[in-house]
């Protein structure tokens, strides 16, 4: 059994490209995409998708999104669209695709259930700076970057070190505890499938690589 890893940035042209070749290249017998089945729904018919949360909860999921949707209007890329690419780049060859991400309601009371009242004014604070176009690494990506390129992988492991350090819980429920979900998801499609290639955001690469590992050893 092969798990190819690839890490993307939802909102990069160059991801799509990526992900196209990848799968072409690497001819799998399944396709891994970081989805779930609402937000699969969600992507293929354009719309927002429907997240049941409490107000507070809910400006701080609006306001995350308005920023990830702010910056995909500089590339023009629908945010998340390298993952319907992937999707029916697996149908092209053959492939099995399988959404291997936690459920994303599931996410999102989690988050808020850690965050607590004084954390979500914190991240809320942190959300308007955001807006406003100062960055916030691990939260907001800098606009003077090319956008339509995927981070390095430098870049991408400070971000996540900030991110870690200003928001523990936002770390531990949206990249760690989403790691182990889309691993142990991968090891189950280990057990079927001989060939993997799972398309990732590229923060998510090296915590699911390692925990792969660690099962192999």
């Amino acid at each position: 059994m092969t798990i190819y890893l690839v890490g993307t940035s939802h909102i990069a042209k160059e991801s799509l490209e990526k992900v196209k070749n990848i799968i072409f290249e690497k001819n799998p017998t399944c396709v891994a995409v970081e989805l779930d089945m609402n937000r699969y729904i969600a992507l293929k018919s354009r719309e927002r998708g429907d997240i049941k949360l409490p107000f507070l909860e809910k400006a701080i999921f609006s306001l995350l999104r308005s920023i990830q949707e702010s910056l995909s209007k500089e590339t023009n890329i629908l945010p998340g669209q390298e993952m319907l690419d992937a999707c029916e780049t697996a149908m092209k060859v053959g492939a099995k695709v399988a959404f291997i991400d936690q459920d994303i309601n599931v996410t999102m009371r989690r988050l808020m259930q850690r965050l607590g009242f004084f954390g979500k004014l914190k991240l809320i604070s942190y959300l308007v700076i955001g807006m406003a176009g100062i960055p916030i690494k691990g939260l907001v990506m800098p606009k003077q970057m090319d956008l339509n390129k995927i981070p390095e992988e430098q870049f991408i492991e400070d971000a996540m070190a900030e991110l870690k350090d200003a928001f523990p819980a936002i770390y531990d429920v949206l990249v760690d505890e989403r790691n182990k979900v889309m691993a142990e998801n991968l090891r189950k499609l280990g057990k079927e499938c001989e060939n993997i290639v799972a398309i990732i955001g590229a923060g998510h690469v090296k915590g699911v690589s390692q925990i792969l590992s660690e099962d192999r050893n």
